[in-house]
């Protein structure tokens, strides 16, 4: 990009379930490895938003994703953020919602928004932080309740909070 004063950063939301998800593992040869799992439908849900520049990650915790809660996470990062950003997103009906217009209208200055092309993950950085985040927080883990799940999760957010080179190396050849 050639104008350096604006900052691109990824956005997406996501759900982590108190379900165990299984991935393989290593264990010694005839000791299968025993995993409890709750049978429940409990999850939590999370904005997040990734600077490719500096691998900062900003996150907010949602129990719904919709105009209204995507409108109080874009508020969230322009009162944590300076400068102009170009905000990758994907075609989520909440990321084009009407009660957005009159918000990108005046704050077109610094937020300028980026769809991607429809069904393509692949080509939103965060989604590798969604990944990382369930290979170190949520797989092969059973957590008896909710409130330890929602712990785990912002403890991991917490540490990427600051720029950091593991998440900007993840970003690097992008």
């Amino acid at each position: 990009m050639k104008d350096r004063s604006i900052e691109i950063w990824a956005e997406d939301e996501i759900h982590f379930h108190r379900t165990t998800s299984l991935i393989r593992t290593w264990a010694p040869v005839g000791q299968q490895p025993r995993v409890l799992s709750a049978s429940t439908r409990e999850k939590i849900g999370f904005f997040g938003t990734l600077s490719l520049k500096t691998g900062r990650l900003l996150t907010q915790e949602s129990s719904t994703f919709n105009g209204e809660t995507f409108y109080h996470f874009l508020r969230y990062l322009l009162r944590h953020t300076k400068g102009r950003i170009l905000l990758i997103m994907d075609n989520a009906r909440w990321h084009r919602a009407k009660i957005l217009k009159p918000f990108f209208f005046q704050h077109r200055n610094r937020l300028i928004p980026v769809f991607l092309p429809p069904y393509s993950p692949e080509l939103n950085p965060i989604e590798r932080v969604w990944r990382i985040t369930r290979r170190r927080v949520t797989h092969n883990r059973y957590f008896p309740d909710i409130k330890i799940l929602r712990d785990a999760l912002i403890n991991q957010f917490a540490q990427w909070e600051s720029p950091n080179n593991a998440l900007k190396v993840l970003c690097a050849n992008i």
